[in-house]
């Protein structure tokens, strides 16, 4: 069985990765400044570079922005799964686990689909410190709906 992402969603993803789309410009306002350094069919990798807007007085991330970041995750992994241009999804579960402090300067995060089937996609991804340890880790559902 070939495994191909969808047209519009690999040019998505791959504008994504370039830089410079209106992905890239919503998540710089909204989130911060992240890369996505490659992506294949379920999964992603991608560096966020962590700046002053989202630490706290006592330097490190507020949980509630990196849950925030982890739903962006979640869909940009969702969407290396999409085979059909029409395809979209909308968020229902998301769970973050914490397991230390994500400070600046820099946090990797990679994503990976573990289950995907005609209406829901499952997601994982790991958030690593500047140390390459384990900070968080979210798993997520992605409900499947058409358009048009």
């Amino acid at each position: 069985m070939t495994f191909t992402t969808s047209e519009r969603h690999t040019d998505i993803l791959n504008g994504y990765k370039a830089g410079g789309s209106r992905f890239n410009d919503w998540a710089q306002e909204k989130l911060g400044h992240f890369v996505l350094t490659d992506w294949s069919w379920g999964r992603i990798a991608m560096r966020w570079d962590i700046d002053d807007r989202f630490i706290m007085p006592d330097g490190v991330m507020f949980g509630g922005h990196v849950a925030s970041v982890a739903d962006h995750v979640a869909g940009l992994t969702a969407m290396t799964v999409l085979t059909d241009n029409r395809e979209r999804f909308r968020t229902s579960r998301l769970e973050t686990n914490y397991f230390r402090p994500l400070t600046a300067p820099l946090a990797r995060i990679e994503g990976r689909v573990t289950n995907a089937s005609a209406s829901l996609i499952h997601v994982e991804a790991d958030f690593l410190n500047g140390d390459e340890k384990l900070a968080a880790r979210i798993y997520a559902v992605q409900v499947r709906r058409m358009t048009g």
